[in-house]
């Protein structure tokens, strides 16, 4: 893939999301949206290192709402899943994909690749993974990186430490001050992409 392209397809996508945050509306009341600006320089690092790769990474969003970090993800990932409970927001999906491809295309970005695959159901539902898993082939076990916003990231750092592969990483958004901690993960890092706001566990090997 082209590094100017994606650079700047990278940029396109995080602008037209980060414009159109959601505030205390709807049946779920105020809503928390990940700021694709910062997390695109998460990945940016994460994808230096060598620790996600579009040849061989599987990653899936555990809450992934109006799936704009699935769509984020996409460049950088072999397959890009989400999982969302609530269907209001997952259906904003299409609609916001659909007013983002023409941007994309005048402004000389690439439009994301056939990778991403979003489902309505709950990530601490054990059926939900053999939805996944019997649509796309990809098996809890075989997740390289989770993904949450804080909401629920104690619940979903123990399902990861009983159901995953060792080695598996989760990327926790959305901390302040209080960094989180978990007795069956290790931190990794603290601080990904030096934005203050996002930190990666690992379940031992």
């Amino acid at each position: 893939m082209n590094r100017s392209a994606l650079d700047k397809t990278v940029r396109l996508v995080s602008e037209y999301f980060d414009s159109r945050k959601v505030g205390c509306v709807g049946a779920k009341g105020f809503r928390k949206t990940t700021d694709l600006s910062k997390l695109a320089a998460c990945m940016e690092e994460l994808a230096s290192t060598g620790l996600i790769s579009p040849e061989r990474t599987t990653f899936v969003d555990l809450g992934c709402g109006d799936g704009r970090v699935n769509l984020l993800m996409s460049y950088f990932v072999r397959l890009s899943i989400g999982i969302e409970i609530d269907g209001e927001i997952l259906s904003e999906y299409a609609r916001r994909r659909g007013e983002l491809i023409p941007i994309l295309d005048r402004e000389g970005g690439l439009r994301p690749p056939e990778n991403i695959f979003l489902f309505r159901a709950s990530s601490l539902d054990e059926k939900t993974f053999e939805q996944v898993r019997s649509e796309t082939g990809a098996s809890l076990e075989g997740v390289d990186l989770f993904y949450t916003y804080i909401t629920l990231h104690d619940l979903f750092a123990e399902k990861i430490a009983l159901q995953a592969k060792p080695g598996a990483y989760y990327l926790v958004y959305g901390f302040s001050r209080v960094l989180p901690r978990y007795d069956a993960l290790d931190l990794v890092s603290p601080d990904v992409g030096a934005q203050g706001i996002a930190a990666l566990f690992r379940k031992p090997v």
